[in-house]
């Protein structure tokens, strides 16, 4: 029965999972190189160049001196750069959105029809045809679109188009009347009140969506505007609960678990740093989340889930504005296998992973300067304090987790190499209600000052997480009562619960060395405040921090005892590119697999490069989720911060 409801909700969602295929204008010459699946990197080094403004990134990647905007692109350049020589542009439909939050702390944002007009005034479709020129879709739900477990589309109304008279209606039945002199409305409390919608100086999209805002607002007879304004000045204030109206942001999720909405909106977590940017609190929201989190089946999570969005779209405590296609784009004369991710598009994990000079070009495949632009320098290199997409562009290069996601969105083992999940039923040892998990880990990671990397290091991450105060990796790790190395190489963890999200709470948290945090304690996760190069980090990653010129750069070197690594003299001398084949750029369908059937992903010794991505089995991803690579988190690990 089970098997037949995934099924079923395979069939309503496909329409919208067909659109996450790879974009048809992208085909590149490509030759095979050494390695398979989990093999790499091949590029000597990663520079992130800091380049602020949509535009300056366009004519940057235009006159070479970048190979890859590191941001989704503004659709209004697509054209520009279709028709540019030795560029690509690729798509692939967000895991993610556009939005803006509303302090329902302050008074007369703490009405739900306050709120609710602004959502009705909100002229969404507008914004996907303007802002967007057509390249994204009105949305509601804090669930994307393209999850399987989204309320999208199956609510009895949405706010799409604008409904400016509905909206009047219910503020003038709320009792905000219009000031005669000011045209303005007055609180329900009779006093005057302006709103001040916040958006990034940087994005032009964040710009047009604040102004779309503010508009709405003035169509309720709301004194308002926008203001473009410094991105990490207002998102510190987000973290820490500052003082604010409405600000806009973006985000975009690493996987398609949604455990993170029964923590990220949490009435407890009102004031909690790093999360509840919105300050709200609803007991019957919050009623639904012991089935969220300890519900073992399928249609208990998907019922919990579906609920607690039809609340939060009710209350609005944020107005969902679109879910946009991801444009990325990249140069082509000098480098191959860019990876256009499902969950990422091109700038991503797996790009700075697979990418590879192309045949013909100095030392191919091995070596070369690989540039990104960043839209933003780093806030920070400490990954606990982080959430921007920006610096996470960064970070993500440095560590590791015991599994990831490949670029097709199927989970795989990474730094375990195989596990077994137990309960009582399964083994009288484990405690009645209670899970455990048993992780044998590879023998051959190690730190980058030349210590293994041990079961020691995963517990003691967990552990860690679990126990520094206010750290933004442990609310999910409340329930763990146990994790611990009984040999070098495995790691046991147990909770006190059963749950259908323990498996990826434990699997894709970041692993940290113990020999070096020991020295930072569980208070100081929010005080170490690393300097690289100056100060060496101790990190596992591909890739570690070489250099660095704050507002200028970040440079990345590669990790030579990278424990997927290769040998490149060794392969050098006993391995033969092969022969260039190219592909011309054509208008291809967008494919899908049958509802159903599985995509399994095996380590072969023939790498794809630049891959038309299958879509990857969404029966399993409603399952168990397809889970993202260990990354700066927020909110259990699932949300990356971006300015539009």
């Amino acid at each position: 029965m089970l098997k037949d409801r995934r099924r079923v909700l395979a069939l309503t969602l496909v329409a919208a999972f067909a659109f996450m295929a790879i974009s048809p204008i992208f085909a590149t010459a490509q030759f095979t190189v050494p390695g398979g699946l989990k093999n790499g990197p091949y590029v000597d080094k990663i520079v992130y160049n800091v380049i602020e403004g949509d535009d300056q990134q366009v004519l940057a990647l235009q006159n070479d001196e970048i190979d890859l905007i590191g941001d989704m692109v503004d659709p209004t350049h697509l054209a520009t750069l279709q028709a540019a020589e030795n560029i690509e542009v690729a798509n692939v439909l967000r895991n993610g959105y556009g939005y803006v939050t509303i302090n329902t702390a302050k008074n007369p944002f703490n009405y739900t029809d306050f709120r609710r007009a602004i959502a009705f005034a909100l002229d969404k479709q507008a914004i996907s045809d303007d802002a967007w020129d057509g390249l994204s879709e009105p949305q509601d739900s804090m669930v994307a679109k393209v999850n399987p477990f989204t309320s999208e589309g199956l609510l009895p109304y949405t706010y799409y188009e604008a409904q400016v008279a509905l909206g009047n209606q219910m503020l003038d039945d709320l009792g905000m009347e219009i000031d005669p002199l000011t045209t303005f409305r007055l609180t329900p409390n009779g006093d005057a009140f302006d709103v001040l919608v916040e958006c990034a100086q940087s994005s032009n999209i964040a710009i047009e969506v604040g102004e779309k805002v503010a508009e709405a607002l003035r169509a309720l007879h709301v004194d308002a505007v926008s203001e473009p304004t410094d991105f990490y000045e207002y998102l510190n204030r987000l973290y820490f609960h500052g003082d604010y109206d409405i600000v806009f942001l973006g985000s975009s999720f690493t996987t398609f678990d949604v455990d993170w909405i029964a923590y990220e909106y949490w009435s407890e977590f009102a004031d909690e740093p790093y999360y509840n940017f919105p300050n709200w609190q609803n007991a019957t929201y919050d009623s639904w989340r012991d089935q969220l989190l300890h519900a073992t089946q399928f249609e208990d999570v998907y019922e919990a889930a579906f609920k607690m969005q039809e609340i939060w779209v009710h209350a609005c405590p944020m107005i969902i504005c679109y879910e946009n296609t991801l444009l990325s784009a990249y140069r082509t004369d000098k480098f191959e296998g860019l990876i256009n991710s499902v969950i990422d598009g091109v700038p991503g994990w797996w790009t700075n992973y697979k990418v590879h000079l192309k045949p013909g070009q100095s030392g191919a495949p091995w070596s070369g300067t690989f540039r990104w632009s960043n839209p933003l320098d780093l806030d920070t290199f400490n990954f606990m304090t982080g959430s921007s997409a920006y610096t996470n562009n960064v970070l993500m290069n440095l560590y590791d987790s015991l599994m990831t996601i490949d670029y097709n969105g199927n989970d795989i083992l990474w730094l375990a190499e195989n596990y077994f999940a137990e309960t009582h039923a399964d083994n009288p040892s484990v405690p009645d209600g209670y899970t455990r998990f048993t992780f044998d880990m590879i023998q051959n990671a190690t730190w980058t000052d030349g210590t293994p990397l041990t079961a020691e290091d995963v517990a003691y991450s967990l552990n860690y997480f679990r126990d520094s105060p206010a750290n933004p990796y442990g609310p999910d790790l409340l329930e763990m009562t146990a994790a611990y190395a009984p040999t070098t190489y495995r790691v046991v963890i147990e909770f006190s619960t059963e749950s259908y999200w323990h498996l990826h709470t434990v699997a894709y948290k970041t692993i940290i060395p113990k020999h070096f945090f020991l020295t930072i304690g569980l208070d100081g996760w929010n005080t170490w405040d690393p300097q690289p190069p100056t100060e060496g980090m101790v990190t596992s990653g591909p890739f570690n921090v070489s250099d660095y010129v704050a507002g200028e750069f970040c440079e990345v070197t590669w990790n030579p005892d990278y424990f997927y690594g290769m040998d490149r003299d060794e392969i050098w001398q006993t391995t033969t590119p092969g022969p260039t084949t190219s592909t011309s750029t054509t208008t291809t369908p967008i494919t899908t697999t049958e509802p159903g059937t599985t995509t399994e992903t095996t380590t072969t010794t023939e790498e794809p490069t630049t891959p038309v991505a299958p879509v990857q089995d969404f029966t399993m991803a409603i399952v168990a989720g397809a889970v993202g690579a260990a990354v700066v988190i927020l909110v259990g690990g699932y949300v990356l911060l971006r300015q539009k």
